[in-house]
């Protein structure tokens, strides 16, 4: 059975003994902490160790360090998507979170139906889902969490591979050169504009489609996803 998982934002140097506030984990609140369990602490940026549990109380609990700092290394292709923000963002974050990407960010686009961008309350509420994703999942690296407009996002682009998805494109997700990381934009329900497919295209994004089934925005991640890891060959 695998020990419950902690995320902790600890450095490489790490003192043998840590307290933790309850109250920062919602994971915490819901499993069963005992006195004696080993417990995983991890960072979210790929280095976790072991940790037996000394004193617990309602607000805190003290651990002992029982094991050596050890380090993941990030999977490959690296992945950075950007998703037209909709009403049930959190559900997006808390399922590609657990898919091991790089980074997600919430994007404005033409036909976005929110008028701003999300508060700074909205976007801690967003990394603490993260958290708890991953503390779930078995993934020790923490997806970095993002918003803006479509346009800034693109302009930030690196990837060897930048992407987005059309379902009138005629390049599909088996046409996708096989680089070691990827950039990926999927639009809101109305699709993206013919105006913003043209702006992708000029900074060197290829429209892709996933075939001729349709999926709602907060499912179309999870969907993407699950095809470039196939095309990778990889497992989470």
């Amino acid at each position: 059975m695998r020990i419950p998982r902690i995320f902790y934002p600890f450095k490489k140097e790490e003192k043998n003994s840590i307290n933790i506030n309850i109250a920062t984990s919602h994971h915490l609140k819901v499993i069963n902490i005992k006195k004696e369990q080993d417990v995983e602490l991890f960072n979210g940026n790929g280095y976790f160790f072991n940790a037996k549990v000394i004193e617990q109380n309602k607000k805190n609990i003290t651990l002992e360090r029982i094991s050596d700092i050890n380090f993941q290394n990030k999977q490959i292709p690296s992945i950075n998507i950007a998703v037209a923000e909709i009403k049930s963002f959190d559900k997006v974050i808390r399922e590609v979170c657990q898919s091991g990407i790089d980074s997600i960010s919430s994007i404005k686009t033409k036909k976005t139906k929110f008028s701003k961008l999300p508060s700074e309350k909205k976007i801690m509420r967003w990394e603490s889902i993260a958290f708890n994703s991953c503390e779930q999942s078995g993934l020790n690296w923490v997806p970095k969490i993002y918003s803006g407009s479509l346009q800034e996002w693109v302009s930030l682009s690196k990837s060897k591979s930048k992407i987005f998805l059309d379902p009138k494109a005629r390049n599909n997700m088996q046409d996708l050169e096989l680089f070691s990381s990827i950039d990926l934009a999927i639009g809101p329900e109305g699709g993206f504009s013919e105006e913003e497919k043209n702006f992708f295209k000029k900074n060197n994004f290829k429209g892709i489609s996933c075939g001729n089934l349709t999926f709602r925005t907060e499912t179309m991640p999870i969907v993407a996803l699950s095809m470039i890891k196939a095309l990778y060959g990889v497992k989470k």
